[in-house]
């Protein structure tokens, strides 16, 4: 457990909507792209659920059972007392737990999901064991859906605002965005990469190519909240340069 990241964590632990990022139309687009892979009837875990906000959504949509981990105490705490005030608290059970030191689970699951966990590990090889480990709670022609933050997307952005004078976007120090490539040749016995949806990749160009330009040219910094940004809201995803994407594993 990287204590750094755990600190931060706790410290956002409070902000309701906003404890997982302070980009809510992000996060609504994200949760929809979620959703999608979700109907009556599943045993659902989620590994990183923060404060709740996600997993509960899900469980107000669907007739379905959700086991929720997050490695923050205090997001542990948020998510119970959320899950009570809506009367959830039957088809939630919000636990905490470290990826890094996995708890003993010994049911396994139709739909595994993180929503930008894995970003949050110290390494690649972190990274890649936490996949693993996720990918053995699946039941047969289980899936695992990995939400989670593209470098190779984040390039493909930062080459966009090059072109227009913008600097350059830096992931935030406590995360380490995917590497696509690494993700692709993962070899994980019994399961294997079906999909990948660059579900953000509209409201990416949107916001921090388009808004961020016209933000630069009247002299001041780009809000998450801009009429552009909105746009995305009701498009699909266009071209490639999605921050924000998921990979899809399924058990044989």
């Amino acid at each position: 457990m990287n204590t750094d990241v755990l600190g931060f964590w706790n410290t956002r632990a409070q902000l309701e909507e906003r404890a997982g990022s302070n980009d809510l139309i992000a996060k609504s687009i994200e949760v929809e792209a979620l959703s999608k892979f979700f109907s009556d009837g599943l045993k659902v875990m989620e590994f990183g659920c923060g404060n709740g906000i996600t997993a509960l959504d899900m469980a107000r949509r669907y007739d379905i059972e959700v086991q929720a981990y997050d490695f923050s105490a205090e997001m542990i705490e948020a998510a119970q007392q959320r899950a009570a005030s809506i009367g959830c608290a039957h088809r939630v059970t919000f636990s905490t737990g470290d990826i890094t030191q996995p708890p003993a689970i010994e049911r396994s699951f139709d739909l595994v999901f993180t929503e930008r966990m894995i970003i949050n590990l110290a390494s690649w090889e972190q990274q890649q064991v936490a996949i693993r480990t996720l990918c053995s709670y699946l039941k047969p022609k289980g899936k695992l859906l990995l939400l989670e933050n593209s470098s190779t997307g984040l390039l493909k952005i930062n080459e966009l605002r090059s072109m227009v004078g913008l600097q350059p976007i830096i992931a935030p120090w406590h995360n380490i965005y995917i590497d696509d490539e690494k993700v692709a040749m993962l070899n994980i016995e019994g399961c294997e990469l079906t999909q990948v949806v660059p579900y953000s990749a509209t409201y990416y160009f949107l916001s921090r190519v388009v808004n961020a330009w016209l933000a630069h040219q009247d002299g001041h910094e780009p809000h998450y909240d801009a009429p552009v940004n909105k746009l995305a809201l009701t498009l699909p995803p266009i071209g490639d340069c999605a921050q924000g994407k998921i990979w899809v594993f399924e058990r044989k």
